[in-house]
């Protein structure tokens, strides 16, 4: 399994990365699974905790026409993570992203995953290729 991030949302990330100097910001991925990958092909910056209660998140699920497939956030903590282990993200992606003193930005990738407690396994994450 592993995921692509399209250019159009790499280039949103890098964006929110540029427009603080310690980004502080939570989010949702859009996109769609083919087979064993994923495709992340936008995203939307949330306040922090990526959703207010399920009934909000579900309600992003149905605007975005049920392409929600996972979730952001800049330097992970404890919190942000237990929050999204649940039933209900089983299955999605999870970007932790985290910027180096010039302003690089590596992301982890995630898959939520199962086996008798939630748990985030690490997925290969395709970059785009971007002109030098």
């Amino acid at each position: 399994m592993d995921a692509y991030l399209s250019r159009e949302a790499y280039h949103l990330l890098l964006g929110l990365n540029l427009s603080s100097s310690k980004p502080n910001m939570d989010g949702l991925l859009i996109g769609h699974k083919r087979g064993n990958r994923f495709f992340v092909e936008n995203i939307f910056p949330t306040k922090k905790g990526f959703y207010s209660s399920l009934k909000n998140y579900f309600a992003l699920d149905e605007h975005f026409g049920g392409k929600l497939i996972g979730f952001f956030t800049y330097e992970a903590d404890e919190k942000k993570i237990r929050k999204i282990l649940s039933p209900f993200a089983f299955g999605q992606l999870f970007f932790d992203l985290r910027l180096t003193k010039k302003k690089k930005m590596i992301i982890k990738s995630f898959i939520i995953d199962y086996n008798q407690d939630f748990f985030l396994s690490p997925v290969d994450l395709r970059l785009p290729k971007l002109k030098a």
